[in-house]
């Protein structure tokens, strides 16, 4: 019996690669192509900032948002706002740690059809802008 679980979850496993090559997209990318993305970008002074959007089981969305300086400063305040389809659900003034670097992670609740979450972090003693936008 266990030999022939083994060879169904194979056969499962073969079925969705071979799907999944029809499409130009990984095993592991087929399940999640529609419901996450990943964009990291250059800020305008050489940081980076990266912003995950993934949708959950329960239907919302998880936002992740951070920035890493290209000069490791802690404690350096950044003003961040966060839309959702021109809606904001996001507005605060986080600080780095000591690697120069910080990470926010909020629940929102989507709006119906395609979500577009764009968030701008800027530097609030540099004057740096960090934007971002994702489609989940």
């Amino acid at each position: 019996m266990k030999k022939r679980q083994k060879l169904t979850a194979l056969a499962v496993v073969g079925a969705m690669s071979a799907a999944s090559a029809a499409t130009g997209l990984s095993a592991a990318g087929a399940a999640t192509a529609a419901t996450s993305a990943n964009v990291t970008k250059a800020c305008s002074k050489g940081s980076t900032a990266n912003l995950q959007v993934q949708r959950e089981d329960s239907g919302v969305l998880s936002v992740d948002v951070g920035v890493d300086m290209a000069r490791h400063v802690g404690a350096a305040p950044w003003r961040i706002s966060g839309y959702d389809n021109g809606k904001q659900v996001e507005r605060a003034t986080v600080r780095t740690i000591s690697d120069g670097s910080f990470s926010v992670t909020r629940l929102i609740a989507p709006l119906g059809g395609t979500n577009r979450v764009v968030f701008f972090a800027t530097n609030l003693r540099t004057g740096e802008t960090c934007r971002l936008n994702s489609l989940a």
